[in-house]
Protein backbone atom coordinates (compact mmCIF):
# COMPACT_ATOMS: atom_id res chain seq x y z
CA UNK A 1 0.00 0.00 0.00
CA UNK A 2 1.39 3.38 -1.03
CA UNK A 3 1.21 6.10 1.61
CA UNK A 4 0.92 9.85 1.10
CA UNK A 5 4.12 11.86 1.76
CA UNK A 6 2.30 13.85 4.45
CA UNK A 7 1.43 10.65 6.30
CA UNK A 8 5.00 9.39 6.08
CA UNK A 9 6.39 12.67 7.49
CA UNK A 10 3.83 12.68 10.32
CA UNK A 11 4.72 9.08 11.15
CA UNK A 12 8.48 9.75 11.20
CA UNK A 13 8.02 12.81 13.45
CA UNK A 14 5.80 10.83 15.80
CA UNK A 15 8.30 7.98 16.04
CA UNK A 16 11.19 10.38 16.65
CA UNK A 17 9.27 12.23 19.35
CA UNK A 18 8.24 8.96 20.98
CA UNK A 19 11.82 7.67 20.92
CA UNK A 20 13.16 10.85 22.48
CA UNK A 21 10.51 10.77 25.23
CA UNK A 22 11.47 7.17 26.05
CA UNK A 23 15.18 8.01 26.26
CA UNK A 24 14.86 11.11 28.42
CA UNK A 25 14.20 10.92 32.16
CA UNK A 26 10.57 11.63 33.01
CA UNK A 27 11.04 15.17 34.31
CA UNK A 28 13.41 16.05 31.49
CA UNK A 29 10.77 14.90 28.99
CA UNK A 30 8.22 17.09 30.74
CA UNK A 31 10.61 20.06 30.56
CA UNK A 32 10.90 19.51 26.82
CA UNK A 33 7.10 19.29 26.57
CA UNK A 34 6.83 22.56 28.53
CA UNK A 35 9.11 24.31 26.02
CA UNK A 36 7.14 22.94 23.06
CA UNK A 37 3.86 23.91 24.72
CA UNK A 38 5.10 27.46 25.41
CA UNK A 39 6.33 27.90 21.84
CA UNK A 40 3.03 26.72 20.38
CA UNK A 41 0.92 28.74 22.83
CA UNK A 42 2.78 32.03 23.09
CA UNK A 43 4.58 32.20 19.75
CA UNK A 44 2.46 30.06 17.42
CA UNK A 45 -0.67 31.03 19.41
CA UNK A 46 -2.23 27.69 18.48
CA UNK A 47 -5.99 28.05 19.15
CA UNK A 48 -5.16 30.21 22.19
CA UNK A 49 -7.64 32.98 21.33
CA UNK A 50 -10.40 30.44 20.77
CA UNK A 51 -9.72 28.74 24.12
CA UNK A 52 -9.79 32.09 25.94
CA UNK A 53 -13.05 33.01 24.21
CA UNK A 54 -14.61 29.75 25.40
CA UNK A 55 -13.44 30.29 28.97
CA UNK A 56 -14.90 33.82 28.96
CA UNK A 57 -18.13 32.48 27.45
CA UNK A 58 -18.49 29.96 30.28
CA UNK A 59 -17.36 32.07 33.25
CA UNK A 60 -18.34 35.59 32.22
CA UNK A 61 -16.74 38.17 34.53
CA UNK A 62 -15.72 35.66 37.19
CA UNK A 63 -12.08 35.77 36.04
CA UNK A 64 -9.85 38.66 34.95
CA UNK A 65 -8.15 38.60 31.55
CA UNK A 66 -4.91 37.57 33.24
CA UNK A 67 -6.61 34.67 35.02
CA UNK A 68 -8.23 33.53 31.78
CA UNK A 69 -4.85 33.56 30.03
CA UNK A 70 -3.42 31.46 32.88
CA UNK A 71 -6.30 28.93 32.70
CA UNK A 72 -5.80 28.59 28.94
CA UNK A 73 -2.04 28.14 29.31
CA UNK A 74 -2.23 25.45 32.00
CA UNK A 75 -4.89 23.60 30.01
CA UNK A 76 -2.60 23.55 26.95
CA UNK A 77 0.53 22.71 28.97
CA UNK A 78 -1.30 19.80 30.57
CA UNK A 79 -2.21 18.43 27.14
CA UNK A 80 1.47 18.39 26.18
CA UNK A 81 2.34 16.73 29.51
CA UNK A 82 -0.39 14.17 28.82
CA UNK A 83 1.23 13.36 25.48
CA UNK A 84 4.57 12.67 27.19
CA UNK A 85 2.93 10.41 29.76
CA UNK A 86 0.93 8.55 27.11
CA UNK A 87 4.15 7.80 25.22
CA UNK A 88 5.68 6.46 28.45
CA UNK A 89 2.67 4.35 29.50
CA UNK A 90 4.36 1.09 28.35
CA UNK A 91 7.12 1.76 30.93
CA UNK A 92 4.65 2.31 33.78
CA UNK A 93 4.29 -0.42 36.41
CA UNK A 94 1.97 -1.06 39.37
CA UNK A 95 4.56 0.27 41.82
CA UNK A 96 4.53 3.57 39.90
CA UNK A 97 0.75 3.82 40.20
CA UNK A 98 0.87 2.92 43.89
CA UNK A 99 2.85 6.12 44.50
CA UNK A 100 0.13 8.29 42.98
CA UNK A 101 -2.60 9.97 45.09
CA UNK A 102 -5.17 8.24 42.85
CA UNK A 103 -4.12 4.77 44.10
CA UNK A 104 -6.61 4.68 46.99
CA UNK A 105 -9.56 5.51 44.74
CA UNK A 106 -8.47 2.87 42.22
CA UNK A 107 -8.30 0.23 44.95
CA UNK A 108 -11.83 1.22 46.00
CA UNK A 109 -13.01 0.88 42.41
CA UNK A 110 -11.42 -2.55 42.21
CA UNK A 111 -13.28 -3.62 45.35
CA UNK A 112 -16.53 -2.35 43.79
CA UNK A 113 -15.89 -4.54 40.76
CA UNK A 114 -15.38 -7.55 43.01
CA UNK A 115 -18.49 -6.69 45.05
CA UNK A 116 -20.71 -6.27 42.01
CA UNK A 117 -19.31 -9.30 40.25
CA UNK A 118 -20.40 -7.78 36.96
CA UNK A 119 -19.72 -4.95 34.54
CA UNK A 120 -20.12 -1.22 35.07
CA UNK A 121 -19.16 1.99 33.29
CA UNK A 122 -16.45 4.48 34.25
CA UNK A 123 -17.31 7.87 32.75
CA UNK A 124 -14.93 10.81 32.82
CA UNK A 125 -14.36 14.06 30.96
CA UNK A 126 -11.34 15.67 29.27
CA UNK A 127 -9.87 16.80 32.56
CA UNK A 128 -6.38 16.35 34.00
CA UNK A 129 -4.74 13.36 32.32
CA UNK A 130 -7.93 11.53 31.40
CA UNK A 131 -5.92 8.75 29.70
CA UNK A 132 -4.10 7.68 32.86
CA UNK A 133 -7.28 6.27 34.38
CA UNK A 134 -7.40 3.47 31.80
CA UNK A 135 -3.80 2.54 32.53
CA UNK A 136 -4.51 2.63 36.28
CA UNK A 137 -7.44 0.24 35.77
CA UNK A 138 -5.11 -2.21 34.04
CA UNK A 139 -2.51 -2.09 36.81
CA UNK A 140 -5.07 -2.42 39.60
CA UNK A 141 -6.72 -5.42 37.96
CA UNK A 142 -9.90 -3.79 36.62
CA UNK A 143 -10.68 -5.32 33.19
CA UNK A 144 -11.45 -2.01 31.48
CA UNK A 145 -11.68 -1.28 27.79
CA UNK A 146 -12.47 1.84 25.78
CA UNK A 147 -13.13 2.72 22.18
CA UNK A 148 -11.13 5.08 19.99
CA UNK A 149 -11.61 6.75 16.65
CA UNK A 150 -9.33 5.72 13.80
CA UNK A 151 -6.73 8.30 12.75
CA UNK A 152 -6.82 9.62 9.19
CA UNK A 153 -3.16 8.66 8.85
CA UNK A 154 -3.03 4.84 8.69
CA UNK A 155 0.65 4.78 9.68
CA UNK A 156 0.14 6.77 12.87
CA UNK A 157 -3.10 4.88 13.54
CA UNK A 158 -1.27 1.53 13.48
CA UNK A 159 1.57 2.92 15.61
CA UNK A 160 -0.78 4.31 18.26
CA UNK A 161 -2.71 1.03 18.39
CA UNK A 162 0.56 -0.90 18.87
CA UNK A 163 1.53 1.50 21.66
CA UNK A 164 -1.83 0.97 23.38
CA UNK A 165 -1.45 -2.81 23.06
CA UNK A 166 2.00 -2.59 24.67
CA UNK A 167 0.41 -1.08 27.78
CA UNK A 168 -1.84 -4.11 28.25
CA UNK A 169 -5.00 -2.03 27.85
CA UNK A 170 -7.81 -2.93 25.47
CA UNK A 171 -9.37 -0.60 22.92
CA UNK A 172 -12.12 -1.05 20.36
CA UNK A 173 -12.19 1.04 17.19
CA UNK A 174 -15.29 3.19 16.92
CA UNK A 175 -16.77 1.81 13.71
CA UNK A 176 -20.17 0.58 12.54
CA UNK A 177 -19.98 -2.53 14.73
CA UNK A 178 -18.91 -0.81 17.95
CA UNK A 179 -22.32 -1.07 19.67
CA UNK A 180 -22.49 -4.85 19.39
CA UNK A 181 -18.84 -5.20 20.39
CA UNK A 182 -19.22 -3.01 23.50
CA UNK A 183 -22.38 -4.80 24.67
CA UNK A 184 -20.75 -8.20 24.15
CA UNK A 185 -17.68 -7.24 26.20
CA UNK A 186 -19.75 -5.73 28.99
CA UNK A 187 -21.97 -8.78 29.24
CA UNK A 188 -18.76 -10.80 29.59
CA UNK A 189 -17.91 -8.74 32.70
CA UNK A 190 -15.56 -6.13 31.27
CA UNK A 191 -15.70 -2.49 32.36
CA UNK A 192 -16.31 0.27 29.82
CA UNK A 193 -14.28 3.48 30.21
CA UNK A 194 -15.86 6.32 28.25
CA UNK A 195 -15.56 10.08 27.65
CA UNK A 196 -19.10 11.47 27.24
CA UNK A 197 -18.20 15.18 26.85
CA UNK A 198 -17.99 15.13 23.05
CA UNK A 199 -20.52 17.07 20.96
CA UNK A 200 -22.64 14.82 18.76
CA UNK A 201 -22.60 15.66 15.04
CA UNK A 202 -26.36 15.19 14.70
CA UNK A 203 -29.22 16.19 16.99
CA UNK A 204 -29.09 14.19 20.22
CA UNK A 205 -29.73 14.95 23.91
CA UNK A 206 -29.79 18.58 25.04
CA UNK A 207 -27.86 18.65 28.32
CA UNK A 208 -27.21 21.62 30.61
CA UNK A 209 -23.43 21.96 30.88
CA UNK A 210 -21.02 24.82 31.58
CA UNK A 211 -23.80 27.39 31.44
CA UNK A 212 -25.00 26.33 27.99
CA UNK A 213 -26.68 23.49 26.14
CA UNK A 214 -24.51 20.56 25.07
CA UNK A 215 -25.70 18.28 22.27
CA UNK A 216 -24.53 14.90 23.59
CA UNK A 217 -25.00 11.37 22.36
CA UNK A 218 -26.79 9.06 24.78
CA UNK A 219 -24.11 6.36 24.43
CA UNK A 220 -23.06 6.16 28.09
CA UNK A 221 -26.67 5.92 29.29
CA UNK A 222 -27.62 3.56 26.45
CA UNK A 223 -24.87 1.08 27.38
CA UNK A 224 -25.87 1.28 31.06
CA UNK A 225 -29.48 0.47 30.22
CA UNK A 226 -28.61 -2.27 27.76
CA UNK A 227 -26.55 -4.12 30.36
CA UNK A 228 -28.50 -2.79 33.39
CA UNK A 229 -25.33 -1.67 35.12
CA UNK A 230 -24.27 1.44 37.07
CA UNK A 231 -22.27 4.39 35.79
CA UNK A 232 -19.42 5.61 38.02
CA UNK A 233 -18.66 9.25 37.08
CA UNK A 234 -15.13 10.27 37.97
CA UNK A 235 -12.41 12.74 37.11
CA UNK A 236 -8.64 13.12 37.23
CA UNK A 237 -6.71 16.19 38.34
CA UNK A 238 -3.02 16.86 37.79
CA UNK A 239 -1.19 18.04 40.92
CA UNK A 240 1.92 19.99 39.97
CA UNK A 241 3.76 18.26 37.13
CA UNK A 242 3.86 14.57 37.99
CA UNK A 243 1.11 13.76 40.50
CA UNK A 244 -2.45 12.68 39.71
CA UNK A 245 -5.50 12.39 41.91
CA UNK A 246 -8.90 11.03 40.99
CA UNK A 247 -12.32 10.91 42.56
CA UNK A 248 -15.41 8.82 41.81
CA UNK A 249 -18.95 9.90 42.64
CA UNK A 250 -21.80 7.70 43.79
CA UNK A 251 -23.01 5.49 40.95
CA UNK A 252 -25.87 6.43 38.64
CA UNK A 253 -28.20 3.51 38.03
CA UNK A 254 -30.58 3.06 35.10
CA UNK A 255 -34.29 3.14 35.94
CA UNK A 256 -35.93 0.50 33.75
CA UNK A 257 -39.39 1.69 34.82
CA UNK A 258 -38.86 4.89 32.81
CA UNK A 259 -39.17 5.39 29.08
CA UNK A 260 -35.70 4.83 27.66
CA UNK A 261 -35.34 8.36 26.22
CA UNK A 262 -36.42 9.86 29.54
CA UNK A 263 -33.93 7.65 31.36
CA UNK A 264 -31.12 8.57 28.94
CA UNK A 265 -31.81 12.26 29.57
CA UNK A 266 -31.90 11.75 33.36
CA UNK A 267 -28.66 9.77 33.56
CA UNK A 268 -26.70 12.02 31.23
CA UNK A 269 -27.83 15.18 33.01
CA UNK A 270 -26.97 13.79 36.45
CA UNK A 271 -23.53 12.81 35.21
CA UNK A 272 -22.71 16.05 33.41
CA UNK A 273 -23.94 18.17 36.35
CA UNK A 274 -21.37 16.47 38.59
CA UNK A 275 -18.61 17.08 36.05
CA UNK A 276 -19.67 20.70 35.64
CA UNK A 277 -19.21 21.33 39.37
CA UNK A 278 -15.65 19.97 39.29
CA UNK A 279 -14.68 22.01 36.23
CA UNK A 280 -16.00 25.11 38.00
CA UNK A 281 -13.58 24.40 40.88
CA UNK A 282 -10.44 23.95 38.73
CA UNK A 283 -11.14 25.19 35.18
CA UNK A 284 -7.45 25.01 34.21
CA UNK A 285 -7.72 21.21 34.44
CA UNK A 286 -10.32 21.07 31.66
CA UNK A 287 -9.38 20.84 27.98
CA UNK A 288 -10.65 24.00 26.26
CA UNK A 289 -9.08 23.36 22.83
CA UNK A 290 -11.23 20.59 21.33
CA UNK A 291 -12.09 21.35 17.70
CA UNK A 292 -15.57 19.97 18.30
CA UNK A 293 -16.34 22.37 21.15
CA UNK A 294 -19.05 20.88 23.29
CA UNK A 295 -21.22 24.03 23.39
CA UNK A 296 -21.08 24.81 19.67
CA UNK A 297 -24.41 24.46 17.84
CA UNK A 298 -24.93 21.67 15.30
CA UNK A 299 -23.91 22.74 11.82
Amino acid sequence: MKHRPKHIVEYILLRCAGGLIHILPYRAALCLAWLVAAAMHYIGRFRASEARRRIREVFGDRFSNREIRHIAWISWRNLCFNAVESARFPKMRLQDMEKQPMAEQMRHLKSEHERLGTSYIIATVHMGNWEIGHIACHHFGIPAFSFVRSQKNPLTNDYLNRTRNNTGTEVVENDSGVLRSVIRKMKAGKVLAILPDVRARTEALSIDFLGGKANLAAGTALFARQVNCPIYPGFVRRIGWTRHECHFFDPIHPDLSLDKQEDYQRMMQLMMTRFDAEIQKTPEQYFWYNKRWILDPIR
